[in-house]
């Protein structure tokens, strides 16, 4: 039978050793992020609104699949005023590259662009 000592102590060893699982299922880290580059920049285009226009290269070994881009817009202090997702066409081959071109409001922000989530895969499709 558990004394109530060991009832809290047990407790707190479970608390303990899933603590490390769960911050780590959150972590919304890139696998690979050096191997995705971007290169971009902001175009206007009709009514006023602009697009973010660019090339992904992939020097990774492995191709990259299901590529979500997120594009996020910078107020003057450097916070994130606006963000902005797309998905890309097709797959960033290695060692090659893929055009991407996300809609955004303004022509005159600042903007940043990362990969949010991609599959690394190496098959023969």
């Amino acid at each position: 039978m558990l004394t109530p000592t060991r009832a809290v102590l047990l407790v707190l060893a479970l608390l303990v050793t899933a603590v490390p699982r769960v911050a780590a299922a959150q972590s919304p880290a890139v696998p690979y992020p050096d191997s995705l580059r971007s290169e971009w920049s902001v175009e206007p285009a009709r009514a006023g609104r602009a697009r973010v226009v660019g090339y992904l290269y992939n020097s990774n070994i492995k191709d990259a699949a299901n590529v979500w881009l997120r594009v996020d817009r910078l107020g003057a202090d450097g916070a994130v005023a606006g963000t902005y997702r797309r998905r890309m066409v097709g797959d960033v081959l290695s060692g090659g590259r893929s055009a991407f071109d996300v809609p955004v409001d303004e022509a005159g922000a600042t903007y940043r662009v990362a990969v949010e989530t991609v599959d690394w895969v190496k098959e023969c499709r």
